[in-house]
């Protein structure tokens, strides 16, 4: 307000006085002492909003650049963990897939399955000859030279004293022939010998045999296939024309006797502990499922030595499969190339079983063309005769 007087009394005077005048003004006390102090404080004041504003901004800036890496942080972690649960689940397919599992249920089978057969099938020709039986007497029974008829008779007897019945005790105990009840009741007469094993009556049945129970079944193959139709003959006596024609009766006698025994031998010889069996057993004892079903089923001789007759490796090999709840366990547990794999080998064992099968078959067919041939010589031989004394005789018509 002063200042505007001041200017309007300059402004009369000018005009009144001074008029035409050209005036300087050298100073102005409300300028110095109010104006410029004011304009300074505001000058202050902007300064310090400015800095104010300008560390506002820095501050929401910093906020936002944090902001920005925790959500790239979280981001980055999502995808980290994104591809660990791709990766994962590709390795444990690619491990379902490709990774043989524990639960082999076994491959040792078709590994050791032909060594197994092969040792089987050599014992068949030493069982022949009488190795392998530790009883002396029905080793000299089936090994040596034929005797008359009646001395096989007797050896037959003799033999029998060693498998005695209770009922045969009841009868004619105490004697030579029975002096007590067998442990191996009827062994040399019973087919359960060759099928299941010698022992007490009801016993379970054994398919890998003991010496024992091995020469059980072989006295019953020499009872029920080795017969004896005549000696054999002495150096002299084989020399004469008549001799010749005996022995080319006795050979031809033999052809037929070792056919009849051969389904016998195979099967024994089969029922004997195999030692090929014995690594292919410890791997597949590995299988917890493939344990317990041995645990219930293997026989007391294959529990003892570790090893199995290749019968009871057979029916091992399939028992734990079909009868084996475990096993069942197993195999719900596979998928994919595993299960494959599974049933390739279930398949495999089936196949090499249907081979067994073919080969006995033509092993019957054998046997069942021998007897066609005797039967046909039952048959044919009395008529050709007679036609052939008639033609010596010079009566034919």
């Amino acid at each position: 307000m002063k200042l505007k007087l001041l200017a309007a009394s300059l402004a009369v005077i000018s005009g009144q006085a001074l008029a035409g005048y050209p005036v300087t003004v050298l100073s102005s006390v409300p300028i110095t002492s109010q104006v410029v102090p004011a304009l300074t404080s505001i000058e202050t004041t902007l300064a310090e909003i400015l800095t104010t504003n300008t560390e506002i901004g820095s501050a929401i800036t910093q906020a936002s650049d944090k902001n920005t890496a925790v959500l790239s942080e979280g981001f980055q972690a999502q995808r980290s963990a994104d591809n660990f649960g791709r990766e994962t689940d590709r390795l444990e397919k690619a491990r379902d897939s490709f990774t043989v599992p524990d639960s082999i249920c076994s491959e040792s089978a078709s590994g050791v399955a032909k060594q197994v057969s092969n040792t089987a099938a050599a014992a068949q020709s030493s069982l022949a000859s009488g190795s392998g039986i530790t009883n002396s007497a029905i080793k000299t029974a089936v090994s040596s030279a034929p005797l008359l008829p009646a001395q096989e008779d007797y050896r037959s007897a003799a033999i029998h004293a060693k498998y005695c019945t209770s009922e045969e005790y009841a009868l004619y105990g105490g004697t030579e022939l029975c002096e007590a009840t067998s442990s191996q009741p009827g062994g040399d007469t019973e087919i359960r010998s060759v099928l299941q094993g010698s022992g007490a009556v009801g016993k379970d049945p054994d398919l890998t045999f003991t010496d024992d129970q091995v020469d059980a079944a072989m006295a019953y193959l020499r009872n029920s296939s080795k017969h004896s139709v005549g000696r054999t003959l002495g150096k002299g006596e084989i020399k004469t024309a008549t001799g010749w024609r005996y022995q080319g009766l006795m050979t031809q006698y033999k052809s037929i006797q070792n056919a009849a025994m051969q389904p016998q031998l195979e099967m024994i010889a089969d029922s004997k502990p195999n030692a090929d069996t014995k690594s292919a057993l410890a791997e597949a004892l590995q299988n917890a499922s493939a344990k317990s079903y041995y645990d219930d089923t293997a026989s007391s001789e294959a529990q003892s030595t570790g090893e199995m007759s290749n019968r009871e490796f057979e029916s091992f090999e399939v028992g734990r499969r079909y009868a084996n709840t475990d096993y069942e366990t197993d195999l719900q547990a596979m998928d994919g190339d595993n299960l494959m794999r599974e049933l390739i080998r279930v398949q495999s064992l089936s196949n090499w079983i249907q081979l067994g099968i073919k080969n006995e078959i033509r092993e019957s067919n054998i046997i069942a063309g021998q007897a066609l041939g005797l039967n046909a010589d039952r048959t044919y031989q009395p008529k050709m005769e007679g036609l052939m004394s008639q033609i010596s005789a010079g009566t034919a018509k």
